[in-house]
C-alpha cells in the first residue's frame, strides 16, 4: 500500500502543478461521452493464472491484450471522470491462454485541449486471479470534427500486492449534450474601405502607381503625369561697331543667357558664326569675321565655364547678308555673329484652366 500511496502522491503533485501551467481553453463542460477502446497490457512478472487447477505464469513483456468501452462525463472544463469495461485475455507459459476483465473509474483532469491525466482504481480479474488496483495514465486527444474523438493514452497500474503493469490503448469517443469542439462564429465580413485619392489628381489610390502628383498636371488612368515633346530654341545675336571684334558692353547678359542655356543642357554644342557688311575686301572681311565669332566663343569659355571642346567658331566674311547692305543701318545689322541652338524634351501636360 505505500507503493499506491507514493503513485498517488506523484499523480496529484503532477495535476496540481500543470495545471497552474496551462492555459484551459476547453469547452466540454456538461458533455457525456462514450466509445471503444483497445490496446495491450504488460503484465507483471509476478502475476499467476489458475488453468486447470494450475498456476500458470505470462510470457511477459506485452503479452496481454483488451478491448472494450468507456463512458464518461465532463463536470467542469477541467475536471472530468469515466468509467469503462475491458475484456482481457493473456498468453501463458505452457498453456494458451487466460481470460479475464477489467472495471474501474478513472478521474480525468484536462491540462489543455489536447493533453490529460487521469487517476483512478479498477479490479483485474484475469485467469481466476483477482487484483485491485491504482492505475495513472496520460493521453493525447484529436478532435475529429463535432462529435468524434481519436485518442491515445498510457498509463501504469500498482495492485495491493506489489503487481506494477503498463498498458496502451487507443479509441474513439463519441460526445454528446453539447458540442464538443462548437464551429468558430464566421468571422464578421470586412468592411469596404471607402475609395481614396490622397494626390488628388482624380485616380484612386488602389490604382494610383505615381502618388503625390501635383494637382495642375495632367495624368493618365494610372495617376502618372502624362508628358508631350516640346522643342526649345535658343538664339544669339550680337552687333558690333565697324572694324572691330570687340563685343560691346551691354552684350555680355547676351552671352550669359546663352552659358545658362548650355548649362542646362550638357548634351549641346554651340557653334558661332562670324559676319561682317560689305565694306573692305572679301580676304580681309573674312578674317575680322573669325575674330567676332572667336571672341564671343572665347568668353563662353573665359567668362562663364563653358568647356572648350563644346564651342566652335567659323567666319563668313560679308558673304551671308542679313540684309541687303544698301545703308549704314542696314550695314549696321550686318556686322554680327550668330548662333542657334534647339532641343526637343518631354515636359509635363499642364491641365487646362
Amino acid at each position: 500500500m505505500n507503493r499506491i500511496a507514493a503513485v498517488s502522491f506523484a499523480v496529484i503533485a503532477g495535476l496540481s502543478v500543470t495545471g497552474t501551467a496551462f492555459a484551459q481553453t476547453s469547452s466540454e463542460e456538461g458533455q457525456w461521452y462514450i466509445g471503444p477502446r483497445l490496446g495491450p497490457l504488460g503484465t507483471d512478472s509476478d502475476r499467476v493464472a489458475i488453468d486447470n487447477n494450475q498456476l500458470r505464469t505470462f510470457k511477459g513483456g506485452f503479452d496481454s491484450a483488451f478491448y472494450g468501452l468507456e463512458a464518461g462525463f465532463q463536470f467542469t472544463p477541467e475536471w472530468g471522470y469515466r468509467v469503462y469495461y475491458d475484456y482481457l485475455r493473456g498468453d501463458l507459459h505452457n498453456a494458451d491462454s487466460a481470460d479475464g476483465s477489467i472495471y474501474g473509474v478513472d478521474l480525468m483532469y484536462n491540462f489543455t485541449d489536447s493533453v490529460y491525466g487521469s487517476i483512478g482504481i479498477n479490479n483485474t480479474d484475469l485467469g481466476d486471479v483477482s487484483n485491485r488496483f491504482l492505475r495513472v495514465g496520460a493521453g493525447y486527444r484529436e478532435q475529429l470534427n463535432n462529435n468524434w474523438q481519436l485518442f491515445v493514452e498510457g498509463g501504469v497500474q500498482q495492485s495491493d500486492g506489489d503487481l506494477t503493469e503498463f498498458l496502451l490503448m487507443t479509441g474513439l469517443r463519441y460526445y454528446f449534450g453539447e458540442s464538443a469542439s462548437p464551429a468558430p462564429a464566421p468571422a464578421p465580413a470586412p468592411q469596404q474601405a471607402a475609395p481614396v485619392d490622397s494626390d488628388g489628381d482624380g485616380v484612386m489610390d488602389a490604382n494610383d502607381r505615381c502618388p503625390n502628383t501635383q494637382p495642375t498636371y495632367k495624368v493618365d488612368q494610372y495617376g502618372c503625369v502624362m508628358y508631350s515633346n516640346e522643342t526649345i530654341t535658343h538664339e544669339l545675336m550680337i552687333n558690333f561697331a565697324f572694324d572691330s571684334a570687340v563685343i560691346p558692353a551691354g552684350e555680355k547678359g547676351e552671352i550669359k543667357e546663352t552659358a545658362d542655356f548650355l548649362k542646362e543642357f550638357p548634351q549641346l554644342d554651340i557653334r558661332i558664326e562670324g559676319h561682317t557688311d560689305s565694306i573692305g575686301t572679301v580676304e580681309y572681311n573674312q578674317g575680322l569675321s573669325e575674330r567676332r565669332a572667336k571672341s564671343v566663343g572665347q568668353s563662353l569659355i573665359s567668362d562663364f565655364g563653358i568647356e572648350q571642346e563644346r564651342v566652335s567658331t567659323v567666319g563668313f566674311s560679308e558673304n551671308r547678308p542679313l540684309v541687303p547692305n544698301t545703308s549704314p543701318e542696314n550695314r549696321a545689322k550686318n556686322r554680327r555673329i550668330e548662333a542657334k541652338m534647339s532641343i526637343t524634351k518631354e515636359v509635363p501636360v499642364k491641365e487646362d484652366n
